[in-house]
């Protein structure tokens, strides 16, 4: 054996051996996976809109070895490396056996096996020393790829061209895998230094940690409310019998004697041990621990309800929650366009890591970025922007501490304040009809209500909606659903185009029963002035309305028989009163919407009897969307025809709290007779007959304006499926019910009647048809039963104590009613009603003063004035109004 020949080879061999190893750990970064982890990601948009995520160079980690699989990619290297590596594994067992055939003479001698051994090996290894030069000029530029690949790595990952030596190709591998990694489609990586952000970052985090931001009061707000949630569940759960359990469990529960051991409610299982269950006669282990686990179940359920209600109990968590709304109130003097802003800009501040002053490092834009003009980027450098050139609206604010009886200012303005907390808690629901075109929404979603002329206001997400569709549509149909704010809609209206314009005139046109409750609304709501066409003076409140920027309210008698100029804006309440074009009311009222800028018919049924009367409402605002056969349209096709004219919302479509109870004052105009009628009893310093006439007709074929209201109240109660219950304190009022009203009243409830008789009548209430009524003396009645079947009330006068009137509501509003109850209080205008309402309110201002629990033992009553003093002083005011003697 050539012993030369032999070392050539055996070096030759070496080198491919550490060849190799270079290729091995080349192969192995082939086969790892090339991954980017992204430590932190910020994504801004809509899901089912443009979106866009920042990224820090700081929060992505790329696996080792991504460029060398950038850089090999497409070149064959893994099938090249692992030939090379199968025919370099032999040659370690050649080089060996190569070696031991080398020797003396001696080995030749008496070991000639080995060095034939030793010379086959030694040709075999230079036959394939010579094969893997040959595959040598193929592996040596891979594996000074994947170094060089490294080594460029060592420097970054670059997503953006620059000063670095990587290239393009590397750059869109880079930003194809964060792509991936994001679950995103071919995006836009653009590069923004942010370098004002740190400024924004200081600003919002120091308005963040004030006391009296929208951010610290609503995690207040949000605790108290979950403390009253809790409240509510439990005493949920202490009127649950345990037969109730049932319904959480598929488990056959048998109770047994509970009743033995004190267990008679859900609340009761939940506090009792599964020890102290088992020891009740028919009760083992596992069934209280079914029970245990049922009862458990029913809480969590109740608990996750997550109702936004405050109620009408002072507790502790909810005067708490009134005190945070009333900082709130004056802490927020934003516009809902504005707050939406600055939210958006604490949302993206409250994602971005920690930003020192220091601090100009880059972000990535991933998404459409600003060269493809991406909706949401654009937004949050407007947004931003915006910040810089606003900074005051991130300054702490000075706060007046709510005074002591904010309570009672919440049971005056109980809407108000669930507005607010709605708004804190960024609830706001606006009620969109998806059948609107997406242009016209834009331009609602732009409008920003001007407030100048309105005070004492906070209108909802969808109240604010339906101002702006009317502005923005100029003549509409609003529908809403009762009780959801129509006036205060049309109020805000009426405020907005006034201060656009001086001279600028509103026409409300209303039915004369609500004439009273419109005055008492605008000069609530506006500081704009309101004339009264109606009257002895109806003409020349239509004189002076024409030289102002004021509100005309009047009859739609008096659209035929007054000359009313042309007014920028026509509101037309219970518009339904309009349905038929033929009528002279109707033409009247017509000529005026034609000559108006702006018309917004208002009414809760525009469809009462036929389509064909729906289409001459719209006909009114829009008759450029009537077109033949419309009555005869599918439903989804006649709303998206008049969608651009007509919007409605129910109770359920924008109120998440649904109200358990919707309290109104109906203020009554008394006719003349009933105004006789009463100056007569006030005359006499009859204290009882000031109370009751204006309920009593003075005649017996005239009818009481109150009664006139009830007749309205159950004709639209028959309309949208309800059932009434009618208190009075009196027993010739009763009379009076039951002899207008007849066949609608089922039966009547006084202090004659027993018990077992009062529930056959809940009972025949729960079997009669919609619109019929229960009626009540209230001290018989109004305590004791259980009459969920109504949920409409209507108390015909008020009650010296506020109490008597919450134990009556409390019949109805009480668990297990499923409908809003609205309550309904009759008061007469300047009378002793109205007086009533201002000596026990305690206030001039009276709104929903009544509207509170209070049957609860022990509470006091609101106001500690005896009836006679009542009397006493309400006479003498009346009697002072009439310019009467003492």
């Amino acid at each position: 054996m050539d012993r030369t020949h032999l070392q050539t080879q055996l070096t030759a061999a070496q080198q491919h051996l550490n060849r190799a190893q270079q290729a091995q750990e080349v192969l192995r970064s082939l086969e790892l996976p090339a991954r980017v982890h992204i430590h932190r990601k910020i994504g801004f948009g809509e899901p089912d809109q443009s979106r866009i995520v920042l990224l820090r160079d700081a929060d992505l980690d790329w696996s080792a070895n991504f460029y060398t699989r950038v850089a090999l990619d497409g070149l064959g290297a893994e099938e090249q490396l692992r030939r090379y590596l199968t025919a370099t594994a032999v040659l370690p067992g050649l080089m060996e056996t190569a070696r031991a055939g080398t020797g003396g003479f001696l080995r030749r001698l008496f070991n000639p096996e080995s060095i034939r051994r030793g010379e086959a090996a030694l040709a075999d290894l230079t036959t394939r020393v010579a094969d893997l030069d040959r595959q040598l000029p193929g592996i040596t530029p891979l594996i000074d790829t994947s170094t060089t690949a490294t080594t460029t790595q060592r420097g970054g990952v670059h997503l953006f061209p620059g000063a670095h030596p990587v290239g393009q190709r590397y750059i869109d591998a880079a930003r194809a895998e964060i792509a991936r990694q994001l679950g995103e489609d071919a995006p836009g990586f653009h590069q923004w230094d942010g370098h004002h952000l740190a400024s924004v970052h200081r600003l919002v985090h120091t308005y963040a940690s004030d006391p009296n931001s929208q951010v610290r009061l609503r995690a207040e707000a949000e605790r108290a409310l979950s403390q009253i949630n809790r409240q509510r569940v439990e005493i949920l759960l202490e009127q649950l019998p345990v037969d109730a359990l049932r319904t959480a469990t598929n488990h056959r529960l048998r109770f047994g004697s509970l009743d033995t051991i004190g267990i008679s409610t859900v609340a009761d299982v939940l506090r009792a041990s599964e020890s102290l269950l088992a020891t009740a006669q028919g009760i083992g282990h596992q069934t209280a621990r079914h029970m245990k686990a049922a009862a458990q179940t029913l809480q969590q359920e109740a608990l996750g309800r997550n109702t936004v209600l405050i109620g009408d109990t002072p507790t502790q968590a909810a005067v708490a929650l009134i005190r945070i709304l009333a900082r709130f109130e004056q802490a927020d003097a934003l516009s809902p366009a504005e707050r939406e802003r600055r939210n958006r800009v604490i949302d993206y501040i409250q994602q971005l890591p920690a930003i020192s002053a220091t601090d100009t490092a880059g972000w990535i834009v991933v998404g459409a970025g600003p060269d493809q003009g991406d909706a949401a980027w654009n937004r949050i450098t407007d947004d931003l922007a915006w910040v810089s050139a606003n900074p005051n609206l991130f300054h702490p604010q000075h706060i007046t501490p709510p005074p002591a009886d904010i309570w009672d200012d919440y049971l005056t303005r109980p809407a108000h304040y669930q507005g607010l907390l709605a708004t804190l808690l960024g609830r706001e629901i606006e009620g969109v009809d998806e059948h609107l075109d997406t242009t016209v929404l834009q331009r609602i979603r732009e409008l920003e209500l001007d407030t100048t002329h309105l005070r004492d206001l906070h209108l909802r997400g969808y109240q604010s909606f339906g101002a702006r569709f009317t502005v923005v549509q100029k003549k509409v149909l609003l529908g809403d659903d009762m009780g959801l704010g129509k006036t205060i809609q049309a109020i805000a209206v009426a405020a907005h185009l006034t201060a656009a314009e001086d001279t600028f005139r509103t026409l409300v046109v209303v039915p004369a029963s609500v004439i009273v409750n419109w005055v008492r609304e605008c000069r609530r709501f506006t500081d704009l002035p309101v004339f009264v066409a109606h009257g002895q003076d109806k003409e020349a409140a239509v004189t002076a309305w024409a030289d102002t920027n004021g509100i005309l309210i009047c009859t739609y008698a008096g659209t035929r028989s007054l000359d009313i100029p042309a007014p920028g804006l026509i509101i037309a309440d219970e518009a339904h009163m309009i349905k038929n074009p033929q009528s002279k009311r109707s033409q009247a009222c017509a000529r005026l919407i034609d000559a108006a800028d702006y018309a917004l018919l208002m009414t809760g049924t525009p469809l009462e009897n036929k389509v064909s009367e729906f289409v001459a409402l719209i006909r009114y605002v829009q008759p450029e969307l009537i077109t033949r056969g419309m009555s005869a349209m599918s439903a989804g096709d006649f709303r998206a025809r008049i969608a651009p004219a007509y919007l409605r919302r129910n109770q359920t479509d924008v109120l998440d709290e649904l109200p358990e109870r919707t309290d109104s004052i109906d203020w009554i105009e008394l006719t003349p007779a009933d105004r006789v009628a009463y100056d007569d009893q006030v005359r006499a310093g009859n204290w009882m007959g000031m109370r009751r006439s204006a309920m009593l007709a003075p005649k017996p074929s005239a009818t009481s304006a109150k009664m006139k209201r009830i007749i309205e109240l159950l004709d639209e109660a028959e309309e949208h499926g309800r059932k009434t219950l009618i208190f009075t304190f009196f027993l010739d009022i009763l009379d009076e019910l039951e002899h207008v009203l007849g066949a609608r009243v089922i039966g009547r409830i006084d202090g004659s009647v027993p018990a077992a008789r009062r529930q056959e009548l809940v009972d025949a209430l729960a079997d009669a048809p919609a619109g019929s009524a229960l009626i009540s003396q209230i001290t018989a009645g109004g305590v004791g039963l259980n009459i969920q079947s109504a949920s409409q009330v209507i108390i015909c006068e008020p009650q010296v104590k506020p109490t008597i009137e919450q134990q009556a509501v409390a019949r109805v509003h009480r668990m297990g009613q499923t409908a809003t109850v609205n309550v309904h209080r009759l008061i007469g205008d300047d009378t002793a009603d109205e007086r009533m309402l201002e000596i026990l309110a305690g206030k001039t201002q009276i709104f929903d003063v009544y509207a509170r629990l209070s049957d609860t033992a022990g509470t006091p009553d609101a106001v500690d004035i005896t009836e006679a003093q009542l009397a006493a002083s309400i006479i003498d005011a009346e009697r002072a109004r009439l310019g009467l003697e003492d």
